[in-house]
């Protein structure tokens, strides 16, 4: 019994230490929470209740582009919102239908590709974390 106790702590501490190995825990560079949908990482920074930035960024956090790069982001509650992604200097601004409102609690489904790599889906829970600096 105690061994069954042992391992399924073990595994418990372990899936744990993992879910965050790739720094989904701290705030990104932008002051933004991270994912790791395949070789690099996105950033999601809420603008204001319908508008969200989008940073595509390298494995160490840092180059963001938008070269060969795009972005589309569903903000899914009760309804389905789907935004209109936009090129920035170094990002993508994100527009929702003024009814969308990211203080909600719901999901942003992310797909990127960055300079030409596919990504996976990364989702978000909202609202999203806001990092003290």
């Amino acid at each position: 019994m105690k061994t069954i106790q042992f391992a399924v702590i073990f595994f418990a501490v372990i899936g744990c230490s993992s879910a965050f190995s790739h720094g989904e825990d701290h705030p990104g560079p932008n002051g933004g929470s991270i994912q790791m949908p395949g070789a690099f990482h996105t950033e999601a920074v809420m603008i204001n209740k319908n508008e969200l930035k989008v940073f595509l960024l390298d494995m160490d956090w840092k180059n963001p582009t938008v070269k060969d790069s795009s972005v589309s982001v569903i903000f899914q509650t009760k309804t389905k919102y789907e935004s209109k992604c936009e090129k920035n200097e170094n990002a993508f601004i994100c527009t929702f239908d003024k009814t969308a409102d990211l203080n909600k609690k719901g999901k942003l489904i992310v797909s990127a590709t960055r300079e030409k790599q596919v990504g996976n889906t990364a989702e978000y829970k909202t609202p999203l974390k806001v990092w003290k600096k």
